[in-house]
Protein backbone atom coordinates (compact mmCIF):
# COMPACT_ATOMS: atom_id res chain seq x y z
CA UNK A 1 0.00 0.00 0.00
CA UNK A 2 1.31 3.50 -0.83
CA UNK A 3 1.64 6.34 1.64
CA UNK A 4 -1.25 8.34 0.18
CA UNK A 5 -3.60 5.43 0.50
CA UNK A 6 -2.53 4.99 4.12
CA UNK A 7 -3.41 8.62 4.96
CA UNK A 8 -6.58 9.44 3.06
CA UNK A 9 -7.43 12.60 5.07
CA UNK A 10 -4.41 14.64 3.84
CA UNK A 11 -4.92 16.43 0.51
CA UNK A 12 -2.54 15.81 -2.36
CA UNK A 13 0.23 18.51 -2.44
CA UNK A 14 -0.24 19.21 -6.14
CA UNK A 15 -3.97 19.80 -5.59
CA UNK A 16 -3.24 21.91 -2.52
CA UNK A 17 -1.15 24.47 -4.44
CA UNK A 18 -3.67 24.52 -7.27
CA UNK A 19 -6.61 25.15 -4.97
CA UNK A 20 -4.91 27.80 -2.82
CA UNK A 21 -5.82 30.81 -5.06
CA UNK A 22 -9.01 29.46 -6.58
CA UNK A 23 -11.80 32.01 -6.50
CA UNK A 24 -9.97 34.78 -4.58
CA UNK A 25 -9.41 37.14 -7.56
CA UNK A 26 -13.00 37.23 -8.78
CA UNK A 27 -13.65 40.84 -7.74
CA UNK A 28 -10.65 42.32 -9.59
CA UNK A 29 -11.09 43.54 -13.16
CA UNK A 30 -9.86 41.20 -15.86
CA UNK A 31 -7.66 43.66 -17.76
CA UNK A 32 -5.86 45.28 -14.82
CA UNK A 33 -2.47 46.53 -15.97
CA UNK A 34 0.81 45.99 -14.15
CA UNK A 35 1.41 49.74 -13.83
CA UNK A 36 -1.70 50.45 -11.82
CA UNK A 37 -1.89 53.49 -9.60
CA UNK A 38 -1.68 51.43 -6.42
CA UNK A 39 1.46 49.74 -7.70
CA UNK A 40 3.11 53.03 -8.71
CA UNK A 41 2.17 54.63 -5.39
CA UNK A 42 3.76 51.72 -3.57
CA UNK A 43 6.86 52.08 -5.72
CA UNK A 44 7.02 55.82 -5.00
CA UNK A 45 6.84 55.20 -1.26
CA UNK A 46 9.59 52.60 -1.35
CA UNK A 47 11.89 54.63 -3.62
CA UNK A 48 14.53 56.36 -1.54
CA UNK A 49 15.26 59.80 -2.89
CA UNK A 50 18.79 61.08 -2.76
CA UNK A 51 19.19 64.33 -0.88
CA UNK A 52 18.46 67.36 -3.03
CA UNK A 53 21.57 69.35 -3.88
CA UNK A 54 21.72 73.10 -3.37
CA UNK A 55 21.45 75.15 -6.53
CA UNK A 56 25.14 76.12 -6.54
CA UNK A 57 26.16 72.47 -6.34
CA UNK A 58 23.75 71.55 -9.13
CA UNK A 59 25.16 74.25 -11.42
CA UNK A 60 28.78 73.37 -10.68
CA UNK A 61 28.11 69.64 -11.00
CA UNK A 62 26.48 70.09 -14.40
CA UNK A 63 29.28 72.39 -15.61
CA UNK A 64 32.00 70.06 -14.34
CA UNK A 65 30.29 67.12 -16.04
CA UNK A 66 30.16 68.97 -19.38
CA UNK A 67 33.74 70.14 -18.93
CA UNK A 68 34.94 66.60 -18.24
CA UNK A 69 33.14 65.33 -21.34
CA UNK A 70 34.81 68.05 -23.39
CA UNK A 71 38.26 67.32 -22.00
CA UNK A 72 37.89 63.62 -22.76
CA UNK A 73 36.67 64.35 -26.29
CA UNK A 74 39.56 66.75 -26.86
CA UNK A 75 42.08 64.24 -25.53
CA UNK A 76 40.72 61.50 -27.76
CA UNK A 77 40.55 63.76 -30.82
CA UNK A 78 44.16 64.91 -30.56
CA UNK A 79 45.46 61.47 -29.55
CA UNK A 80 43.97 59.85 -32.64
CA UNK A 81 44.36 62.80 -35.01
CA UNK A 82 47.14 61.29 -37.14
CA UNK A 83 46.17 57.63 -36.66
CA UNK A 84 42.45 57.59 -37.39
CA UNK A 85 40.92 56.98 -40.78
CA UNK A 86 39.01 59.94 -42.31
CA UNK A 87 35.55 58.78 -41.17
CA UNK A 88 36.68 58.19 -37.60
CA UNK A 89 38.55 61.50 -37.63
CA UNK A 90 35.42 63.32 -38.81
CA UNK A 91 33.38 61.65 -36.06
CA UNK A 92 35.93 62.59 -33.39
CA UNK A 93 35.99 66.17 -34.67
CA UNK A 94 32.19 66.32 -34.63
CA UNK A 95 32.08 65.03 -31.04
CA UNK A 96 34.81 67.47 -30.02
CA UNK A 97 32.98 70.44 -31.55
CA UNK A 98 29.68 69.25 -30.07
CA UNK A 99 31.07 69.10 -26.52
CA UNK A 100 32.49 72.63 -26.67
CA UNK A 101 29.22 73.96 -28.08
CA UNK A 102 27.26 72.26 -25.28
CA UNK A 103 29.61 73.79 -22.73
CA UNK A 104 29.24 77.30 -24.18
CA UNK A 105 25.48 76.87 -24.55
CA UNK A 106 25.23 75.92 -20.88
CA UNK A 107 27.11 79.09 -19.91
CA UNK A 108 24.93 81.21 -22.21
CA UNK A 109 21.61 79.76 -21.01
CA UNK A 110 22.25 80.40 -17.33
CA UNK A 111 20.06 83.17 -16.02
CA UNK A 112 19.45 85.09 -12.85
CA UNK A 113 20.56 83.43 -9.65
CA UNK A 114 22.19 80.49 -11.42
CA UNK A 115 24.40 82.83 -13.46
CA UNK A 116 25.45 84.72 -10.32
CA UNK A 117 26.31 81.46 -8.56
CA UNK A 118 28.25 80.27 -11.60
CA UNK A 119 30.24 83.52 -11.84
CA UNK A 120 30.91 83.46 -8.11
CA UNK A 121 32.18 79.89 -8.19
CA UNK A 122 34.21 79.83 -11.43
CA UNK A 123 35.24 83.44 -12.02
CA UNK A 124 35.78 84.65 -8.47
CA UNK A 125 39.60 84.56 -8.47
CA UNK A 126 41.26 87.86 -7.70
CA UNK A 127 43.60 89.40 -10.25
CA UNK A 128 47.22 88.68 -9.35
CA UNK A 129 48.96 92.04 -9.04
CA UNK A 130 52.02 90.89 -7.11
CA UNK A 131 54.49 91.26 -9.99
CA UNK A 132 53.20 94.67 -11.04
CA UNK A 133 53.24 95.96 -7.46
CA UNK A 134 56.79 94.65 -6.85
CA UNK A 135 58.10 96.28 -10.04
CA UNK A 136 55.99 99.43 -9.73
CA UNK A 137 54.11 98.79 -12.96
CA UNK A 138 50.64 100.12 -13.50
CA UNK A 139 48.10 97.26 -13.26
CA UNK A 140 46.16 98.80 -16.15
CA UNK A 141 47.83 98.00 -19.45
CA UNK A 142 48.80 100.94 -21.61
CA UNK A 143 47.14 101.33 -24.97
CA UNK A 144 49.26 100.13 -27.89
CA UNK A 145 48.71 101.57 -31.35
CA UNK A 146 48.66 99.04 -34.15
CA UNK A 147 49.29 101.58 -36.90
CA UNK A 148 52.54 103.07 -38.13
CA UNK A 149 56.18 101.92 -38.26
CA UNK A 150 57.49 99.93 -35.33
CA UNK A 151 60.95 99.18 -34.10
CA UNK A 152 61.60 95.45 -34.49
CA UNK A 153 62.04 94.05 -30.96
CA UNK A 154 64.05 91.06 -32.18
CA UNK A 155 67.11 93.03 -33.35
CA UNK A 156 70.02 93.79 -31.05
CA UNK A 157 71.24 97.39 -30.74
CA UNK A 158 74.36 96.50 -32.77
CA UNK A 159 72.22 95.14 -35.58
CA UNK A 160 70.03 98.22 -35.61
CA UNK A 161 73.02 100.58 -35.76
CA UNK A 162 74.86 98.69 -38.52
CA UNK A 163 74.18 99.56 -42.12
CA UNK A 164 74.64 96.79 -44.67
CA UNK A 165 73.96 98.91 -47.77
CA UNK A 166 77.66 99.48 -48.40
CA UNK A 167 78.55 95.81 -47.94
CA UNK A 168 80.13 94.59 -51.19
CA UNK A 169 81.27 91.16 -50.10
CA UNK A 170 79.49 88.43 -51.98
CA UNK A 171 78.06 85.49 -50.18
CA UNK A 172 78.43 83.14 -53.11
CA UNK A 173 80.84 80.27 -53.59
CA UNK A 174 81.36 76.57 -53.07
CA UNK A 175 82.47 74.60 -50.04
CA UNK A 176 85.99 74.37 -51.56
CA UNK A 177 86.20 78.16 -51.68
CA UNK A 178 85.15 78.30 -48.06
CA UNK A 179 87.76 75.73 -47.01
CA UNK A 180 90.47 77.58 -48.96
CA UNK A 181 89.43 80.84 -47.28
CA UNK A 182 89.45 79.28 -43.81
CA UNK A 183 92.69 77.35 -44.46
CA UNK A 184 91.21 73.99 -43.58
Amino acid sequence: MSEQQAKPNQPNKSNQSRNRYRGKNKNKPFNKKAGSSSNTNRRKKNFKKSPRLPMEDMVTLKYNNLLEQHLLARKKYFALFHRADPNQKAKLERIYANTISKLREFERNLSGEKKDLFEKHFHSLKVDLEYSSNHEISPVAEHVSHQGDFKDPHYLEVQIESDYKEDTEESMGSIEDYKAYKGA
